[in-house]
């Protein structure tokens, strides 16, 4: 059979489906609402949009299609859709199978015209890996009417209206000093204060003036001090800059009302926006694994408002668009609250330049069942969402909750950042809009979503308490701590550990906020297959440099990449940058770097036994790289303990640490713990005749965190340390 009888036949089935539903459904579609449609289960498939029967489409809006299983690229051809606009008419277009190899896009050549009446037709012949043919099938849906185009645009802070300038406790200690390099004179004050163990890494942030809300921000990256390692001023205001586990970083840009992908050298490589006619909304982006992104936008709509407004039948109400971008940018899912949610459902008459603003969605992570979970801010409510059929699998909090609190009297209002924990609790910043008194606080919760229970098991207010109007944000890191950004007050940021102590804190000043707050390793840290030549060392022996060859351990980088002035051992010794070689020393054909690190300065860090020794360096990306191997040392049985050495005798990680110091037993010993920066942690005196201990404190009486310290003895000529490892 020829191709154009194929198409005939084709066209002469859609023509027969296209009378057959417009006689059947379509017709009834300009007299009956959207749930007297089908829904795409009804029509035999996992996902539609625009859904059957809805409205308010706007003119640019792709079709999507989820038939169910992996779709036969082979049955995707010319003549398998049909879309017909009630004005305008038959719609050429491009349809292709998107890179999940499940998903249809349909992006037509011309806008639909306002107000009309969309029909698509989908012939047979489609095929999956779960239905050999997929039956034929027909829905509908409303273009929204030109008063659309009516509307003011959005502002770009969307919580202008709750913001009251900030207000709280600041307790700051120090300051830091001047960073090396000058800053803009318009760079906003930071104070800090370090008092105790923080999570590795640096902090995040993107400066808001609050009296000014349109004012260009400053995107920065600081460290524990409040140093900036890295600051950028924006041509206007930036939200939520933070860094994604492929090591890009992403900020939203005001200006440009998109997100731009940032390099590790700070270069733009990529930029991120919704389709079908939205504005991207700033509030949240996620980067997916498989290349694909989440965004938002918010959707003004003239609708009926005599359900929250009684007497006025018409006023304008602010939708909330979730959608899923593949790798070429097309809008392969899209979910819209106009049909799952109410107005009605909003909390406390929210409201933005007139409009009901009655979800607000502020923030979107994934499960890790691949679902979706929305914070709705004005309805008090984290709802989860079916990524594959768009469907509410449970909604927590609000007036439709369906969940019972257990341990927590108040309810969470005006929230923001709620994000799932790799133990599978949720953990939320709590506004407190919506309560006297007022205050915030971060909030952690156990689920159980099948008996629908929410057990609070965290909670962290600061004393006296502060209310951060809007804004902010909690981030939970694999050492217990969390970072607790307040929002629209001050302090910014507090870290505590996990028994509710301060561990750090920044602010800016008063009328200066972020959006949100993070902590991040960086630069990114890519991991390196590192190997020591000799693998094994004589302790009493004297002897040449000790070589380290490092080699990449995937694809993130090539040795080439390695800058030598860089490399350091266990953070400390460098490596000689005058002496090294690039080739491939270990035969297995992938290129590789061997420095050299000198015997004298090794020593120190090396006790009798198996040490785990640790290279880094920076690498031409802007990334580092981090690789460990083990060195073993010995030493002749005959040889006697040094006076100026000590050694670790206790099991490894245990508490306290029993520490045996050489020379005679008779005399005191003066022994000193420093951190692997080298920086003092305490120095005491050990009791003559009695087994010098070490209880993990530091001198000022609080508890060292987890890591590596050295010990010394400190009362004659330097001897080697003992490493010791603490794991909290």
């Amino acid at each position: 059979m020829s191709r154009r009888s194929t198409w005939i036949r084709s066209a002469s089935i859609l023509s027969t489906l296209t009378i057959a539903f417009l006689l059947a459904g379509g017709a009834a579609a300009q007299t009956q609402g959207p749930g007297a449609h089908p829904s795409e289960h009804a029509l035999g498939y996992e996902y539609i949009s625009p859904a059957p029967g809805s409205a308010l489409i706007l003119p640019n809006a792709d079709v999507i299609l989820r038939p169910g299983g992996a779709v036969n690229a082979a049955s995707v051809g010319a003549g398998l859709l049909r879309v017909q606009g009630s004005v305008s008419g038959d719609h050429d277009g491009d349809l292709r199978l998107s890179d999940d190899g499940r998903t249809l896009t349909f992006r037509p050549a011309a806008p639909f015209v306002p107000g009309e009446r969309v029909s698509c037709v989908v012939a047979p012949g489609l095929q999956t890996d779960t239905q050999s043919t997929v039956s034929p099938v027909a829905f509908d849906f409303t273009v929204v009417g030109p008063e659309r185009e009516t509307l003011a645009p959005l502002p770009v802070l969307t919580e202008a209206d709750d913001i009251s300038g900030g207000s709280g406790a600041v307790r700051i200690d120090s300051v830091p000093p001047p960073p090396p390099v000058p800053l803009p004179p318009e760079f906003p004050p930071i104070a800090a204060s370090v008092f105790g163990a923080t999570a590795p890494g640096r902090l995040f942030l993107s400066s808001i003036t609050l009296a000014h809300s349109l004012d260009p921000s400053f995107l920065m990256i600081l460290d524990n001090d409040g140093t900036p390692f890295f600051q950028r001023k924006l041509p206007s205001q930036g939200l939520d800059f933070k860094a994604h586990p492929d090591g890009r970083l992403t900020y939203f840009d005001a200006g440009a009302r998109c997100f731009y992908a940032l390099n590790a050298l700070y270069a733009v490589v990529d930029s991120f926006r919704c389709g079908n006619g939205y504005v991207t909304d700033g509030h949240d982006i996620v980067l997916l694994p498989n290349g694909h992104a989440l965004l938002m936008s918010y959707d003004p709509e003239l609708v009926d408002l005599t359900p929250v407004k009684g007497g006025l039948a018409s006023g304008m109400a602010i939708g909330l668009i979730i959608q899923e971008l593949d790798q070429a940018k097309n809008v392969v899912f899209q979910w819209r609250s106009w049909d799952h949610f109410q107005i009605t459902d909003e909390v406390g008459h929210a409201s933005i330049m007139g409009a009901i603003d009655y979800v607000h969605g502020n923030s979107l992570d994934v499960d890790p069942d691949g679902n979706i979970i929305l914070s709705c801010r004005h309805m008090d409510e984290v709802t989860k969402i079916s990524r594959a059929t768009g469907e509410i699998l449970w909604r927590l909090g609000g007036k439709n909750n369906q969940f019972t609190f257990v341990n927590d009297p108040i309810p969470f209002s005006h929230q923001h950042a709620v994000k799932r924990l790799p133990n599978g609790h949720l953990v939320l910043f709590d506004n407190g809009n919506l309560r006297i008194p007022l205050f915030s606080r971060a909030v952690e919760y156990a689920l159980d979503e099948t008996q629908k229970t929410a057990t609070l098991v965290w909670q962290y207010r600061l004393v006296p308490d502060v209310f951060g109007s809007a804004f902010g944000y909690v981030q939970r890191f694999s050492n217990g701590n969390t970072l607790i950004c307040w929002g629209a007050t001050t302090p910014t940021l507090t870290e505590v550990a996990p028994d509710g102590s301060i561990v750090s804190e920044l602010t800016f000043n008063p009328g200066t906020a972020s959006y949100r707050g993070y902590r991040f390793e960086w630069p990114p840290v890519r991991p390196a297959l590192v190997s020591f030549q000799p693998g094994s060392i004589n302790k009493g022996s004297t002897g040449g440099p000790i070589s380290a060859v490092v080699q990449p351990a995937g694809v993130d980088f090539t040795a080439a990449d390695i800058l030598i002035p860089t490399v350091r051992l266990n953070g400390t010794v460098r490596a000689d940058a005058s002496n090294f070689v690039k080739a491939d020393a270990n035969g297995d054909n992938v290129p590789d770097v061997t420095v050299q690190f000198p015997r004298d300065a090794v020593d120190p860090l090396l006790s009798v036994g198996m040490n785990r020794l640790e290279v880094t360096g920076s690498l031409a990306t802007g990334e580092v790289f981090r690789g460990t191997a083990l060195v073993k040392v010995f030493t002749n049985s005959s040889t006697q303990l040094r006076a100026a050495s000590v050694r670790i005798v206790s099991p490894p990680g245990a508490l306290p640490v029993e520490i045996a110091a050489g020379g005679p037993q008779s005399r005191a010993r003066i022994l000193a713990v420093y951190d692997i920066q080298g920086r003092l942690v305490k120095r005491w005196v050990a009791t003559a005749g009695i087994p010098a201990t070490w209880d993990g404190v530091r001198s000022d009486g609080r508890r060292a965190g987890a890591g590596i310290y050295l010990v010394r003895s400190e009362d004659g000529p330097p001897g080697p340390a003992a490493k010791v490892a603490i794991v909290r």
